[in-house]
């Protein structure tokens, strides 16, 4: 959770140096642990359990209530706010 943040305008979550890559705003907060995201072009949301080398991992639940642990890279992610 170190070096991961997400931008407050558009929502992306990155490693960010200065500004946000994709809408070049400056405004982010850090991505902690049991946040809601959603993958880019899929209908998967979870919530952030731990992060490893822009790596994500992501508990979750499908429609017979099985919790899972799924991997996305940290560009494929949405901050669901």
């Amino acid at each position: 959770m170190k070096n991961l943040h997400y931008c407050m305008d558009c929502r992306r979550i990155a490693a960010f140096n200065g500004e946000c890559s994709y809408c070049q705003s400056t405004n982010f907060k850090d991505l902690v642990k049991k946040a809601p995201v959603n993958v880019i072009g899929t209908k998967i949301k979870g919530r952030v359990m731990n992060v490893k080398d822009q790596m994500v991992e992501l508990v979750c639940v499908d429609q017979g209530n099985i919790k899972s642990l799924k991997q996305f890279e940290a560009e494929k992610l949405r901050k669901i706010l």
